[in-house]
């Protein structure tokens, strides 16, 4: 026997061995064990990449060890054998009953070809009704079954609920007279929308004994994915999602093969089969992933892959430069790492070019601010005016004005949604309540059901669902006033670098939305054109952060209990801001949606669905400017909402609430 180290950094080992064996069928098993110098070997200065097989839940001695091939793929002609020797005919029955949906030609990777067309290699005799949508295979499959009198339609089964040509419908109407309810097999193979067929028959009143149904192999065992019920979308379904089906109609997985699923009636189950199988069926049991392609994330941010490398029906690889998504041109670095660049983001913000439709809308209904916001040479009194009288036509018209041009770069805000989900929603609790205090009315962490907004106009409503964090202008000359007080910080004790990562996105979006919020006011004053509201000069008159008392808040909504049922409760209840103004930014996220009051009923706020190169802020009137004004700019009554839906995001908002200076 010889063999040979493969490993290169180890001498080559031959071992000549010679054996006695008196009987053959003695062959003794031999163990070697090598004393080897203790050295890390297996180590590559340049990384190392290898598999390991993990262990298998999978058991071979169940149905699968019946398994053999005549015209099937996987050994589903043995299993399909066997079963049908240990569950009897029904009492007055002649003959077996199959419904094959998706045919082919009656024998190329058949599960019903043995069945129907070799009765030596069966104990009954069977009839089929066999379904095939392709023209051309549909004539051989007739020219195999006609002789047999099997009833063959060329249908493209649908898996629409009302469809005329769902399975349940034709063959309740084209099968023949006396094809009973409960026939013996059904078998759906139709690459795509199996599941839905499989859901249409278990809603009706037939009731197979044994269904083998096809699903996605590449799937891992712990995801539940039911494609879209669309008869033109060919994704698969699978096999959790497809046990979890059956199971809430009273079949049981008994057997899987590479691509099959096969179930049986659970009353069939416990009295013929289950004495077969020697364990408990489940999924990791009856099938192991040997199809499926992981996904693994490297510190820098490069994304890798294992497993199949190919997308398996067309037969193309799977690069990993193509799947990345920071480019070569980016730089891929830890953000944590000593002395790298703390602006790198944790999580995504989407960023991505909107469609040309919304971008001409948001372009039509957002006021440009860049004549008040920036120092541009079309900066004159003409175009101030234009922009005051536009922001002035919004307020009137739907309560909010949605802006742009206010100088704020695309990056300062990406960084500041990023910061803030990161805090409220991935960060551990500990941290963010680290952050509270005494007065979270003006400072620090906020957590969710401590307050509630609906009694800032006087009503009763659930308390807000939702986390926040402030903070605000912090006091310069020693005076004790409550609006000016030091801001909260998360440590670096307690959160690490990234602390100062947050603090910095945080305090810099402050600092700009400060300022946009002075010029944003200044607008609305020259709209008005009302020489006695000079008291807005107590707020416009500087445009120093420090000068007021605006208080921005961190918003962080995600999916709970609000989003369940038919009469979904608001995360925010209804209610008006207090302040002079207020200034909105939101990410992309859908669990939440902001609505005003129109009348007697609410109205979503159109907001953008990505952060673009010039960003789009939501400006609301509070309650202070709807005084001042003398009620020419009402303050918005306007609610947080959940969204529906089985799939969604967490949403983050920065709002500043925009008040006047501390002296005033």
């Amino acid at each position: 026997f010889f063999f040979k180290s493969t490993y290169h950094q180890l001498p080559t080992i031959y071992l000549n061995l010679r054996i006695s064996v008196k009987s053959p069928s003695a062959f003794p098993t031999l163990t070697l064990q090598l004393a080897m110098p203790k050295q890390d070997f297996l180590s590559d200065p340049n990384g190392t990449i290898r598999r390991r097989k993990p262990k298998s839940l999978r058991r071979h001695d169940g149905l699968i060890k019946f398994g053999n091939d005549r015209t099937s793929q996987s050994g589903e002609d043995g299993i399909l054998e066997h079963l049908f020797q240990i569950l009897p005919l029904e009492e007055g029955q002649n003959h077996r009953w199959c419904v094959d949906v998706g045919a082919w030609d009656g024998k190329h990777l058949s599960n019903t070809y043995t069945l129907l067309c070799e009765p030596s290699q069966n104990h009954d005799e069977w009839k089929g009704v066999l379904i095939e949508a392709d023209s051309e295979k549909f004539q051989q499959l007739t020219k195999l079954h006609d002789p047999l009198q099997n009833t063959c339609l060329n249908v493209t089964v649908s898996c629409l609920q009302y469809s005329s040509q769902r399975l349940s419908h034709i063959l309740d109407t084209r099968s023949p007279q006396d094809f009973p309810r409960n026939f013996d097999f059904l078998c759906i193979d139709v690459d795509g929308t199996d599941y839905w067929l499989f859901h249409d028959i278990l809603h009706s009143p037939f009731r197979p004994k044994v269904i083998c149904v096809e699903f996605n192999p590449t799937m891992p065992h712990d995801l539940i994915y039911i494609q879209p019920r669309d008869d033109r979308i060919r994704n698969g379904s699978s096999l959790t999602a497809l046990v979890e089906l059956a199971s809430n109609f009273d079949y049981t997985l008994v057997e899987c093969t590479c691509y099959n699923a096969f179930f049986v009636d659970n009353d069939f189950y416990e009295r013929h089969v289950k004495s077969e199988i020697p364990f408990e069926p489940s999924v990791e049991a009856l099938h192991e992933v040997t199809m499926g392609t992981s996904m693994y994330q490297l510190y820098d941010g490069t994304l890798k892959i294992s497993g199949c490398k190919k997308l398996l029906w067309h037969r193309i690889p799977i690069k990993e430069q193509d799947i990345q998504v920071l480019k070569k041109d980016e730089d891929r670095s830890f953000p944590f790492a000593p002395g790298a660049n703390t602006s790198i983001a944790i999580v995504a913000v989407d960023t991505s070019a909107a469609s040309a439709d919304d971008t001409k809308m948001f372009e039509s209904i957002s006021v440009d601010m860049s004549s008040y916001c920036q120092n541009t040479s079309n900066a004159n009194s003409i175009s101030k005016e234009q922009c005051a009288t536009s922001i002035l036509d919004q307020f009137s018209h739907d309560g909010f004005a949605l802006v742009r041009g206010t100088g704020i770069s695309q990056q300062t805000c990406v960084n500041a949604l990023q910061a803030t989900h990161t805090f409220l929603q991935e960060a551990p609790e500990a941290v963010r309540r680290s952050c509270l205090t005494k007065d979270r009315a003006r400072r620090g962490y906020s957590p969710q059901n401590a307050e509630n907004f609906a009694s800032l106009i006087g009503a009763k409503g659930p308390n807000d669902l939702v986390r926040k964090y402030r903070v605000g202008p912090e006091n310069v000359s020693g005076d004790n006033f409550a609006l000016t007080q030091a801001n909260k910080w998360p440590s670096n004790k307690d959160w690490g670098e990234q602390g100062a990562v947050f603090q910095s996105a945080i305090q810099k979006y402050y600092d700009e939305i400060c300022r946009v919020a002075h010029c944003i006011v200044e607008a609305i004053c020259d709209s008005l054109k009302d020489t006695t509201l000079s008291s807005m000069d107590a707020f416009s008159s500087g445009s120093n952060a420090l000068s007021h008392t605006s208080i921005l808040t961190l918003l962080g909504y995600r999916k709970g209990a609000r989003h369940q049922g038919k009469h979904a409760k608001p995360l925010v209840a209804a209610h008006t801001d207090v302040g002079v103004i207020t200034v909105l930014l939101y990410d992309s996220g859908d669990s939440a949606i902001l609505q005003r009051a129109k009348g007697d009923r609410w109205v979503n706020v159109k907001l953008p669905r990505s952060v673009p190169l010039d960003p789009y802020f939501v400006v609301n009137i509070g309650d202070c400017l709807s005084d001042i004004s003398k009620g020419r700019l009402p303050s918005t009554i306007h609610r947080v909402m959940p969204q529906s839906g089985p799939f969604l995001s967490p949403r983050s908002c920065l709002a500043l609430f925009v008040g006047f200076k501390s002296d005033e």
